[in-house]
């Protein structure tokens, strides 16, 4: 069942349209792709619309992007006030929150955020002492991925909610 897509709607990666872009597990097309990477929570159908040649090809791409749970709409309003009291409010819940060490709870954090990419970024943050020094290098880097390979929205969060955390 396709939706009618209104020009005035905010569109935004689904945490499958993440992965898509992180994994090529379901090898999109380039002008599916581009249009996945240009839904950033921030610019409208319309917007979105002008990024080829033909707009009519755009929108049936924007609708099966968002048929298939690759993209959904954006409360972005309302949605990111809600998400940064939720991550102030209740930190990560993984088993490995548990774990005392901050190293340890951004590890969980990564985990509970990202799902599949966070092998990735685990070892982003392996790869940095756990120190006060060691762990903003470590958040700065996986900062630096997420915005290139995921969602700058998804970066910022993760980088708000990082400097949340217990640091000893």
């Amino acid at each position: 069942m396709s939706v009618e897509l209104p020009l005035d709607w905010i569109l935004e990666k689904t945490p499958k349209g993440r992965d898509e872009l992180a994994t090529r597990a379901h090898h999109l097309l380039p002008g599916q792709r581009n249009l996945l990477i240009m839904a950033d929570g921030r610019r409208a159908v319309s917007e979105l619309l002008k990024a080829g040649t033909d707009p009519q090809r755009c929108m049936q791409v924007l609708r099966g992007l968002f048929d298939d749970g690759f993209l959904m709409r954006s409360d972005s309003a309302s949605a990111a006030p809600a998400m940064a009291a939720a991550a102030a409010v209740s930190p990560p819940t993984t088993a490995a929150s548990a774990a005392t060490t901050p190293h340890a709870l951004l590890i969980a954090l990564i985990q509970e955020q990202f799902g599949a990419q966070a092998p990735r970024l685990v070892q982003k943050i392996e790869q940095h002492p756990d120190t006060p020094e060691g762990r903003a290098a470590a958040v700065q880097a996986c900062a630096k991925f997420i915005r290139l390979f995921i969602d700058e929205k998804q970066a910022d969060l993760f980088v708000q909610r990082a400097q949340e955390l217990p640091q000893e």
